[in-house]
């Protein structure tokens, strides 16, 4: 094993050596979006369940008359989705509401008297919908949601009805529908019988992937390579390592080799974690993609490579300079911060809107940072559009190869051991 082959293997023993880093680059990824993803999930069927066991109270003053037939139906309407309804008995609303507070109801529904009296003669009735707060969670809005979604649908029932009644030849399909719209989706110029909704969240669901695990992974890999070269100085175990028989060169390259193969085994952790993360939520959607020809092609995913390989390359390149100018651990970690603001913006910004919509200044800022290349390309898997990630790829290369280039020239020279930056007063030496 040569020089640099040794310099990568004691790095990466290092590095291994570290529980807290395999634990937190690489096994926590994988096993807390999971766990994460799980939690939310089971949250979500706990509140369908709460739904459907949650009471829902009705108090009507409509039965007096004797005529409460839509109160009825009303009442089996609410059933038929999901929803447990108690008919309660009151002197008034006031009434009603003490008791479906001390029964557990989340929401009282309370209709007038002549109830169904005004909806046959064609009067508009005021109910009262009273949602009954208790440890304010998502379970009782969304139980409230239902419950004027279902009064929606009530109301259309209705007039699906009226219209029936008044034109009895004619479907209620061609009465309360004057149009059905039949959506379908244009991918590259081909018409698929699929769901626009469900091909919009499952691109978007996978393209979101790509913004969040590089955000959090070239601030993690920095974190480390600057750690890793500022541990030396604080260690003084770096001006060992300068004296030995080693060209300076193979010292950086091979702490950045170290860096990269461990960042390589988050990357994968997190795309799994993610990946099952977002599925479990819903967001990854339901389109089979290799059916509506938005399969990832060969240059496309080269380019993506390409530009995940010098992202990474130039982050950690930065944050070898930047711990130069430190003297400690800590004070690297508080510098790295300078780096986070270049990795964060453009994953913000990209993750929710594509770059040829935003106005033109912003425009030129994100294409000016090398590290929104990689989101770009994740992008043009589905949309094809390569020309300006080839372009930004071989932006990144020359932005790639002035920082490594500048980190090899303070790395063969003694400034790696004597520069620091930093911040305040200087403490005036004591007059005699």
């Amino acid at each position: 094993m040569g020089p640099l082959g040794n310099i990568i293997q004691k790095e990466l023993m290092e590095m291994f050596r570290d529980p807290k880093l395999i634990l937190g680059m690489v096994l926590v990824p994988i096993i807390m979006f999971p766990i994460m993803g799980v939690a939310m999930s089971s949250s979500y069927e706990a509140t369908q369940n709460a739904m459907r066991t949650s009471g829902v109270s009705l108090y009507s003053q409509d039965a007096s008359d004797g005529n409460a037939g839509y109160t009825a139906f009303l009442c089996t309407y609410l059933e038929l989705n999901n929803l447990t309804v108690k008919n309660l008995t009151a002197a008034d609303t006031a009434e009603a509401v003490r008791k479906a507070t001390d029964g557990g109801a989340v929401v009282l529904v309370a209709l007038p008297a002549n109830f169904t009296e005004n909806i046959m003669a064609l009067r508009y009735n005021t109910i009262g919908v009273y949602a009954i707060f208790r440890d304010f969670s998502m379970t009782e809005g969304a139980i409230y949601s239902q419950v004027v979604s279902v009064l929606d649908g009530f109301n259309n029932l209705v007039v699906a009805d009226r219209l029936q009644n008044a034109y009895p030849n004619e479907s209620v399909l061609n009465l309360t529908f004057p149009l059905v719209a039949k959506s379908e989706s244009v991918i590259r110029g081909q018409v698929h019988d699929a769901d626009p909704n469900v091909v919009g969240m499952t691109v978007v669901g996978s393209a979101m992937i790509m913004p969040l695990t590089l955000m959090l992974l070239l601030i993690m890999a920095g974190q480390l390579a600057a750690t890793s070269v500022a541990m030396e100085k604080e260690q003084k175990t770096l001006e060992v390592l300068l004296s030995l028989p080693v060209r300076r060169i193979n010292i950086l390259i091979g702490k950045l080799s170290g860096v990269m193969v461990v960042s390589l085994f988050a990357t994968v952790s997190y795309l799994v974690g993610f990946t099952f993360y977002f599925n479990s939520m819903g967001l990854g959607g339901g389109a089979d993609l290799q059916a509506l020809g938005l399969n990832p092609e060969p240059v496309g995913l080269m380019l993506l490579g390409t530009a995940l390989l010098l992202s990474f390359i130039s982050a950690l390149s930065l944050a070898v300079l930047l711990s130069v100018f430190t003297k400690d651990v800590r004070s690297a970690q508080s510098l790295m911060g300078v780096l986070y603001i270049p990795i964060m913006v453009p994953a913000l910004i990209l993750m929710f809107a594509p770059v040829g919509s935003l106005p033109a200044g912003l425009q030129l800022v994100v294409l000016a940072i090398p590290f929104s290349y990689p989101i770009l390309a994740s992008q043009a898997l589905y949309t094809q559009q390569y020309l300006l990630v080839a372009i930004g790829v071989a932006y990144q290369a020359l932005f790639t190869a002035a920082v490594l280039g500048l980190a090899a020239r303070i790395f063969s020279t003694e400034k790696i051991l004597t520069a620091k930056l930093e911040f305040g007063k200087k403490k005036k030496a004591p007059e005699n």
